[in-house]
Formats: C-alpha cells, sequence, structure tokens
C-alpha cells in the first residue's frame, strides 16, 4: 500500500494529502477551533473556495493571512501546493506553512512536514518530516498520527518500529479519520505490529471504505475476491472495484476491466472491459497499457486499429513492460501499424530480453540475422532459443531440440534433441510431436519403436501437422506400429495432400497408379506427381520422365 499521507489537512483549511501517489480524497467540514480567527474574509473565502471559486478565495485569504490569520496562511499554503486559484508553487507553500506552524496550527505543521517528507518547497529532510507531524500528533491530529505511524511502519526518518507504527495508526484510527482505518486494515491484513487477522482487517478497511476512501475501497473488494475476512463473494467485490474505479482508483480500473473482460461478479461486456482498461492505460498502469494495445490489435470492444495498438504498446514499453516491447519490436518487423524498422526491432526484442522475456529471445533467434539476409547465424540463433526453453517458453523447445539434432553448435546430439522434443511434445506442440514421433520411427536418441512414433504422430496429426500425417500414411501402408492397411494409408496421404505435402502428393499418386487402396488411376497419378513436381519433388520429377519413355 501507498504511504498514508492522502489526507493529512482538513477540507476546512484547504488540506489535501499531496504526499500519495493516489489522486488525493478530501476529509469534511469540521467546525473550527478558534473563533477569534473566524473573520468575514476568512468565511467568505471558504465559502468562495467551496463554489469552485479558488481566485476569489486565494485573493480573500491572502488578505486574512497577511495580517496574522493562522487558518488563512494554512488555506493559502495548501492553495499554492494544489495549484488552485494561483500557480503551483512549493516555496510559497512552505513560507506560508512556517508562518502558520509558528502559530501553533496542528494541520500547517503535518503539511510541513508533507513538504519535508517529498521536498517540496525545502530540501528532502525525513527527520525534519517526522518533527513536524510529531508537533502535530501531539495536538491529536488524526493525519499527522497517521503519517508518523506511516514514518515508524517503513522507517522514515525514525529507527523501524511497527509497534508503535501500530499504535500511531490505531489511534487515528479510532478517531474515525479514513486514511488511518485503512492503514490499519494493512497492519491487521499483513501484521505490522499486530497479529495477522484477515477479520479485522475486513472491518477497518469497511470502516475506511464507506467513508469513500478509494484505496478503501480497492481493499475491501479485494478481500470479498479472495475471501479474506469475508466470503468470497464476486458480486459484492465488483462493486467496491467499481466504487474505487469511479474515483480514479487506477489498479481498481485496471481490476475492474478485468471483471468486465473475464465476466467475474457482472456480465462479460467487452465494451465496458476495453474502457476501462483504456482509463488505468491513460493513468500510467503498464499493464493496462499493453492490454488495451491488444484491444485495438485484435478489435477486441474497440474498433481494429493497429496504429494504435503500436502507440499503446510504446508507452507500456517506455514504463519498462517487457511483453510490450516485445509487441512492438514485432510491429517495426512487420511493418504493422508502424513504418517497417528492422533495427528498431531488434533493439526492442534486445531490450526486451534483457528484461527476462522468453519470446523475445525466441524472436530473436528465429530472426538473427547478422548481416543483410543472406545467411542466419544459427549459432547465435541457438543461444537464444536456449535461453527462451530454460525459460520454458514452449515454441522453443522444438527449435532449440531441433538445434542439437543437427549439431549446430558442436556435434549431433539426439539424445539432447529427444529430451527437449520430448518436453515440447508433452506440453501439446505438434511440431515437437511430430518430431519425437519421427526419432522413435528412426530409432534416433531413443531406442526404435514403431508403436510409440505412432502414438506421437496420432497426437501431431490431429493438430493438423502435414509431415505427421504423412508419416501416419507411411507406418499404415507398410504396417509399421500398426496394422497394415492401404484405405487408411492413403486417407493420410490424402490430409497431407490437401496441405500441398510434396512427399504425400507423390506417395498418393503411387497408390493411384498401382490401385493401392483406390481404384487405379494413371491420369490422378499423373496429376499427383505434377504438383509433387512442382515444389521439386525428385521422385516426382524422376516418375514422370520414366512414363515419357
Amino acid at each position: 500500500m501507498s504511504v498514508a499521507m492522502r489526507n493529512c489537512m482538513r477540507i476546512l483549511l484547504l488540506a489535501v494529502a499531496f504526499l500519495s501517489a493516489t489522486v488525493p480524497a478530501w476529509g469534511g467540514i469540521e467546525p473550527l477551533p478558534h473563533d477569534s480567527l473566524r473573520t468575514e474574509g476568512y468565511l467568505k473565502g471558504l465559502e468562495a473556495y467551496r463554489a469552485g471559486d479558488y481566485k476569489t478565495a486565494v485573493g480573500l485569504w491572502k488578505e486574512e493571512a497577511r495580517r496574522g490569520n493562522a487558518l488563512a496562511q494554512c488555506n493559502l499554503g495548501a492553495c499554492y501546493v494544489q495549484g488552485k486559484g494561483v500557480g503551483q508553487n512549493y516555496n510559497r507553500a512552505v513560507s506560508w506553512f512556517n508562518k502558520s506552524a509558528a502559530q501553533g496550527n496542528d494541520v500547517a505543521q503535518c503539511n510541513l512536514g508533507n513538504c519535508y517528507h517529498k521536498g517540496y518547497g525545502v530540501k528532502h529532510d525525513l527527520q525534519e518530516a517526522v518533527k513536524w507531524y510529531r508537533l502535530a500528533a501531539g495536538q491529536d491530529n488524526a493525519a499527522a498520527m497517521t503519517n508518523l505511524g506511516v514514518c515508524y511502519r517503513q522507517g522514515e526518518g525514525v529507527e523501524a518500529d511497527t509497534l508503535m507504527a501500530f499504535d500511531y495508526l490505531y489511534r487515528a484510527a479510532d478517531k474515525g479519520y479514513s486514511v488511518a482505518c485503512n492503514e490499519v486494515g494493512d497492519c491487521f491484513f499483513f501484521g505490522y505490529g499486530v497479529e495477522q487477522n484477515a477479520d479485522e482487517a475486513f472491518y477497518w478497511y469497511k470502516k475506511a471504505a464507506v467513508q469513500g476512501l478509494d484505496s478503501a475501497q480497492y481493499n475491501l473488494a479485494m478481500c470479498y475476491a479472495y475471501g479474506d475476512g469475508a466470503v468470497q463473494d464476486d458480486v459484492a467485490a465488483f462493486r467496491w472495484f467499481e466504487k474505487a474505479a469511479a474515483q480514479g482508483h487506477v489498479k481498481a480500473q485496471y481490476t475492474l476491466a478485468g471483471c468486465y473482460s473475464n465476466g467475474t461478479g457482472v456480465e462479460k461486456d467487452s465494451v465496458k472491459a476495453a474502457t476501462w482498461y483504456e482509463k488505468a492505460a491513460v493513468a500510467g498502469h503498464a499493464d493496462a497499457q499493453y492490454i488495451i494495445a491488444g484491444c485495438y490489435y485484435s478489435g477486441y470492444g474497440v474498433k481494429e486499429n493497429h496504429a494504435t495498438a503500436a502507440k499503446w504498446y510504446r508507452k507500456a514499453a517506455k514504463n519498462g513492460d517487457a511483453d510490450a516491447m516485445c509487441q512492438l519490436a514485432g510491429c517495426y518487423y512487420w511493418g504493422d501499424g508502424v513504418a517497417y524498422d528492422y533495427e528498431e526491432a531488434m533493439t526492442l526484442y534486445l531490450m526486451a530480453a534483457e528484461l527476462g522475456s522468453a519470446e523475445a529471445m525466441y524472436c530473436l533467434a528465429e530472426y538473427y540475422v547478422p548481416e543483410g539476409e543472406e545467411s542466419i547465424d544459427l549459432k547465435s540463433a541457438f543461444a537464444w532459443y536456449r535461453q527462451a526453453a530454460e525459460l520454458e517458453y514452449v515454441p522453443a523447445y522444438n527449435k532449440l531440440a531441433y538445434c542439437y539434432y543437427i549439431g549446430v553448435v558442436d556435434s549431433v546430439d539426439y539424445k539432447t534433441a529427444v529430451k527437449w522434443y520430448r518436453k515440447g511434445a508433452d506440453a501439446g506442440d505438434a511440431d515437437a510431436q511430430y518430431n519425437i514421433a519421427h526419432c522413435y520411427y528412426m530409432g534416433r536418441g531413443v531406442a526404435q519403436n514403431y508403436n510409440t512414433a505412432a502414438r506421437w504422430c496420432a497426437k501431431a496429426a490431429a493438430q493438423g501437422n502435414a509431415d505427421a500425417m504423412y508419416l501416419l500414411g507411411i507406418m499404415y501402408y507398410r504396417g509399421l506400429g500398426v496394422e497394415q492397411d492401404y484405405g487408411k494409408a492413403v486417407n493420410w496421404y490424402k490430409m497431407a495432400a490437401i496441405k500441398e505435402h510434396p512427399a504425400a502428393l507423390y506417395d498418393l499418386g503411387v497408390c493411384h497408379y498401382y490401385g493401392q487402396g483406390v481404384p487405379k488411376n494413371r491420369d490422378k497419378a499423373i496429376e499427383l506427381w505434377r504438383l509433387s513436381a512442382e515444389q521439386d519433388f525428385e521422385d516426382a520429377v524422376r516418375a514422370l520422365k520414366d512414363l515419357d519413355r
């Protein structure tokens, strides 16, 4: 969870938690502690601020602040922090906070602590921040207690002390302060300074959530989603994600999109899923940027637009998303949504690979061309295939196995090839299933076993692998590992021939020529041989020449 400094100043004093990385939430109106400061100018300024007339509010408060009104000074400082009614200026904010804090205003003291915590208008100084938080907390300021508790929990400006952290946070939460309630929920959920207790965590998250705190609403939704401290309830989770998302909570927006995409707690809706992914993406959520890019690429919930997809892949890539780098590289490699740029594609693949993207490693292996396109550097390709395979990238298994099979690095190594073919085959890769079948058929790297070869061939053929269909045809033709059956042989040859497999076209022609599994048909045989010969299949070329003699 982020540092709990989102509501460090009361709204009465225009207090916002500008330490938070998330959008700050505003607190409620509270009575003024000093009647002497409730001047006409101050109250008119407050009225103008509530109406959204920040410029008028600033003008009125400036007059009061110059007369020494501590509340007006604090409010004016907050306006400079937010840039409301004036240009954002942290130096001036600090100046006004200092004036107000010197008069003992607890909210200004807390705000000044925030400035030191973040280095706004002053040098970053955590110890100084803690000093001001402690002064404000001594006046029972709930926001300061919360900030001080977080500092103790994280060891910022003080020695880490989770027990002390919990004490401060609980005291603030006991006052009903929403941010503190959420942080106490974290303490119980993760066991910070107190024994882990999911039920207590749920209670405190809910107490903050019903006050409208977006981060607490998100946490409560997660409790419902996973059944932590509550009965698992996808519908309730969806409702709280929706509330937090509506307030701009980026993680909630991203999760809500997933709910619509998967139909979790709500009916599936690709348009709404894409809408929320894009909202989170605009807010800088890298995973959302990657997913909305995919939405635009495939037309999921939005109109297909590869240029927009490339734009979002680029944004996600700039945020360090390795998968996005890999996809953007593909766009450049194929000129898809962007102008073709081979060098940029390789640069992106390398960047993604260095970040551990197995897919990028595989793509580098596939496209590794050292100079021009005359020859592929198989040794470099092998190195990338191996890295991808070691990261369990399934398509790399078969390619790495083939490198061992043909002896790319040193000498032929059938046994190691079989090891990787088997991994790919077990993972469902049709090419690997065919190749391990071929190894069993030929007895390379394993003992020759036609029965096992036939089983793997059948698996690969069922996935549409033409080589497996052809090999099954051969095995039925010769009765290897299966009962000899010319009819079944012809059927498998036909299936492979439909995929324009040259050897299958030739052997099917042979069956037609001799009437094996089909009636004799010389013309059909010649037609099939010609189709095979067009692919320079030598047996077919020779057969046609023999007919001409």
